[in-house]
């Protein structure tokens, strides 16, 4: 009897224990249910902005996604061109195609240019290169097919660079021989015609300057060779078929013309170390729009137009209808027929600014016959 009374007794104990466990844990739960609640709440009473703490927020998100949209940009893949193009070959968008040497598109060969794509130059001298600097020059006989895409300088290290120490972009032609800057055009009977068919070309910080920083000893060397940014040798009306050309801070003039004979329907230079349109021995004429930004800085003989007689009369046409926009010294030497536009001071080495902005209603003519 006394043997039962305690095992009787030792599992009321253990009974007990379970029960005052269970509530022990049972109180634990719920003062931890209880906390994730005031935890919560306090997380969602905090989570209430204003409408002016939303517009922040709002902005920041902005920021942080175009920052990563630059940085994809600055990320895009790169792919050097050094040798020349002798067949046809596409340039897509998206890459960044960076021209290393003096690459020359061969007669025969097409260079078909995507929509939006990006052609870089790279600055620094290159001794095989008979300009003596990085270099896209299409060859007498050869082909582009574009749209619309854009050419500038770039470093040693392939991103843009706001420096024009390259060669720049060269398309010649058959239709006249001619020669500039060490490149020269001979005009051989039956030959195949180059092709130049594009919307719109853009170009910033080609070409390079009659100086350059000597990599033996650090000194400014004048060379008296310098580059323009955008030039054309001996090319014809049936070979050119690029409607816009844009160029902004060339390392020598903006735009050049050798020997030549094309139209455009519109021609915008901006800011060109020395003049903004170089003419030799050409005829320009200009249907929609000509804007010519050339402002008088400390440099002298740095003209809105430099007409040249080497190897015949050069001509500037402005057709009625022509948006032009011209701010700069007008340039000596030359010649301006026109019923709206002011007449220039083209006394030789004047400085005297020239500026105007209107839509012609009349053809105007800019040419020199023998003076340069």
């Amino acid at each position: 009897m006394k043997g039962s009374t305690m095992r009787r007794k030792k599992t009321r104990r253990r009974a007990l224990r379970r029960t005052t466990s269970r509530a022990s844990s049972a109180r634990a739960k719920t003062s931890r249910r209880d906390s994730r609640r005031a935890t919560s709440r306090r997380t969602a009473s905090s989570s209430e902005k204003t409408p002016r703490q939303k517009s922040r927020v709002k902005k920041s998100r902005v920021k942080k996604s175009r920052v990563k949209k630059t940085e994809r940009r600055k990320l895009q893949r790169t792919r050097v061109i050094s040798r020349n193009i002798t067949r046809s070959m596409r340039l897509g968008k998206g890459i960044a195609w960076v021209i290393a040497a003096e690459v020359r598109v061969a007669a025969g060969a097409t260079l078909t240019v995507a929509d939006g794509a990006t052609i870089l130059i790279r600055n620094g001298r290159v001794p095989q290169s008979r300009i003596r600097r990085a270099a896209l020059i299409f060859d007498p006989g050869s082909r582009l097919v574009a749209k619309r895409f854009s050419v500038r300088a770039c470093g040693a290290d392939d991103r843009p660079a706001k420096v024009s120490d390259n060669g720049g972009i060269w398309f010649l032609g058959t239709h006249h021989a001619g020669a500039s800057d060490g490149i020269s055009v001979r005009k051989v009977p039956g030959a195949m015609p180059s092709l130049y068919r594009a919307r719109a070309i853009s170009t910033a910080y080609l070409g390079r300057l009659d100086v350059y920083d000597s990599p033996a000893t650090g000194r400014v060397l004048d060379i008296g060779d310098d580059i323009d940014g955008f030039k054309l040798i001996g090319v014809g009306p049936e070979e050119w078929k690029v409607s816009e050309v844009r160029t902004s801070h060339a390392g020598d003039d903006g735009f050049d013309l050798t020997n030549s004979r094309i139209e455009l329907d519109r021609l915008v230079v901006r800011h060109p170390t020395e003049d903004g349109l170089n003419v030799s021995s050409s005829r320009l004429a200009i249907r929609k729009s000509l804007v010519l930004e050339v402002v008088k800085t400390k440099e002298t003989d740095r003209d809105l137009f430099d007409l040249e007689t080497d190897d015949g009369a050069s001509y500037v046409e402005l057709i009625h209808g022509c948006r032009v926009k011209v701010r700069g010294v007008f340039g000596d030497q030359v010649h301006l027929v026109s019923k709206e536009m002011p007449v220039p001071d083209v006394r030789a080495d004047h400085e005297t600014p020239y500026r105007f902005d209107g839509r012609l209603k009349r053809d105007a003519l800019v040419f020199s016959i023998t003076e340069d």
